[in-house]
């Protein structure tokens, strides 16, 4: 069987993850990287996934990759002319650590206040960025404030805002996922020292790649994954499959 050409436009965040899973894939994965702090103003996110998708000429790629989850909303509008997209089901990167929405569906409902840590994450932290990922710094943006502003007005907007953050600061553990790259251990100990400072409960998970590796090996189940045809673009929907394609 032919092998496909693949573009897959990454989180950094994800690099050693993605670089694995792309080791062993029958096909030609090109990666294409992104700061990981993008992800922080989904706007600017979406406009650089938006100039890159745009900039592929036709018929170069059998297929462009989004290695990303819903991520603040930053990917729901993102459209393709000519070249299909395919995107996991996911709502953000978290998601791709564990393999699995449902998986993290049931993580985020038993325990809301975690903070995700990860090796790829950790050491591509930015200054002055949070050093692990949680709810709290991811969507909380000036974006989702004026979304807030146009549904609910300026005092409705103000308030939710204001749950939002006093949710944020109730935290109460910590979470390293082990993907099984070197260096983990190193990683792990900067988790749990900031748990025992902070006086969080602290747990270690296993990672796991299936998601990542179904991307890169084209196995696009429509379960797991949402294929955007050309002259098509993401919208997000209101149930379990998160996202949907509908006609430009």
């Amino acid at each position: 069987m032919k092998g496909k050409r693949l573009l897959a436009l990454t989180c950094e965040a994800l690099a050693r993850s993605i670089y694995a899973s792309a080791a062993t894939s029958p096909h030609t994965v090109t990666t294409q990287f992104y700061r990981q702090g993008l992800h922080n103003t989904p706007k600017l996110l979406r406009q650089t996934l938006q100039e890159q998708i745009d900039a592929v000429p036709p018929d170069t790629y059998d297929a462009i990759l989004l290695v990303y989850g819903i991520c603040g909303m930053s990917t729901v509008g993102l459209q393709t002319e000519h070249t299909p997209l395919v995107m996991p089901r996911a709502h953000d990167c978290i998601t791709l650590y564990l393999g699995s929405r449902e998986l993290y569906q049931t993580e985020f409902e038993a325990h809301p206040g975690t903070y995700w840590y990860s090796l790829d994450y950790m050491e591509r932290n930015e200054s002055g960025a949070e050093v692990a990922l949680g709810a709290a710094n991811l969507g909380l943006s000036e974006e989702l404030y004026q979304t807030y502003v146009e549904k609910y007005g300026k005092d409705n907007a103000d308030y939710l805002m204001e749950v939002m953050g006093e949710w944020g600061k109730h935290y109460d553990r910590a979470v390293y996922i082990d993907m099984g790259f070197a260096q983990g251990d190193k990683y792990e100990a900067m988790a749990k020292d900031q748990a025992d400072r902070r006086g969080w409960m602290y747990e270690r998970k296993q990672g796991n790649r299936r998601l990542l590796s179904a991307l890169v090996n084209g196995h696009w189940d429509e379960s797991d994954f949402l294929i955007v045809p050309p002259n098509h673009k993401i919208d997000k929907t209101s149930d379990d499959a998160l996202i949907t394609a509908i006609p430009i």
